[in-house]
């Protein structure tokens, strides 16, 4: 009886999430969508939404993986406080984070004038784009790697050092390779998650458009039809995404388990 009850709410919980997409598919004008994959506009948008989470996972990783070290090795007072810090962009509303980051990163802010300095400004550019797409989805490759690192036993570093290894050899060749999984699988995601970022890049960066911000652009001010199209296109783009993460998870266990 629990058996079928369980399968009764599995079914009904996927049905759920499957039903949205198969009604897009469904009312979707397929020549409209053909013709909006073939233009100009929808390529530059894929081209820029994909380059401008690429370089925010980039950025991520460079700075993250550390501070993901740091934290799973060290106890420090406030660590509860900072982990904390660290998450708290996932659970604001985006378009908060938006504001935010306009007043942090504007033309009249100081990181903003002294990024001008450079010819850089995050206002209604790509790099405002990377900005917003980098701080709503950085914790999730922090918190992957964080998570790796504590599964790793710290006498493995502790060995290479008796050895003569210095703490940053112990770093690069003992606790970087053993969590390269999580390195892995959490770029991918923070990646996956950047190029479905509206909220901030909207108000940070409405131009260049993104896909979300070009999907809410047309739907503006063209009506449902061509918003569905291009919903539809994001849709399968998602899916492809999300089912190579998935191939090469259980590449991955499969190789471990041999």
């Amino acid at each position: 009886m629990f058996k079928y009850l369980v399968m009764i709410i599995s079914i009904i919980f996927v049905l759920s999430i499957i039903l949205p997409f198969l009604t897009v598919f469904l009312n979707v004008d397929y020549h409209l969508l053909i013709e909006i994959a073939k233009s100009k506009e929808f390529i530059t948008s894929v081209k820029i939404t994909f380059s401008a989470a690429f370089i925010a996972t980039l950025i991520a990783i460079f700075f993250g993986t550390p501070f993901a070290y740091f934290v799973a090795r060290y106890n420090f007072p406030l660590k509860s406080f900072l982990e904390a810090i660290v998450d708290i962009p996932q659970t604001i509303p985006h378009t908060a984070a938006g504001i935010a980051l306009l007043l942090t990163l504007g033309r009249a802010s100081l990181i903003g004038k002294g990024a001008s300095i450079f010819g850089i400004s995050f206002v209604q550019t790509f790099w405002g784009i990377v900005a917003a797409m980098g701080f709503l989805s950085f914790s999730i490759y922090v918190s992957s790697v964080k998570d790796g690192f504590k599964k790793v036993d710290i006498r493995y570093e502790k060995v290479a050092r008796s050895l003569g290894a210095t703490p940053f050899k112990s770093f690069f060749y003992v606790a970087l390779p053993l969590v390269k999984h999580e390195m892995i699988t959490g770029s991918l995601l923070m990646w996956a998650r950047g190029i479905s970022e509206f909220g901030a890049v909207a108000i940070l960066a409405y131009y260049p458009m993104t896909l979300s911000v070009l999907t809410y652009d047309k739907f503006q001010g063209y009506g449902l039809n061509q918003a569905l199209a291009l919903t539809a296109l994001i849709f399968i783009i998602s899916m492809i995404i999300f089912v190579i993460i998935r191939i090469v998870q259980n590449i991955w266990k499969y190789t471990e388990s041999r």
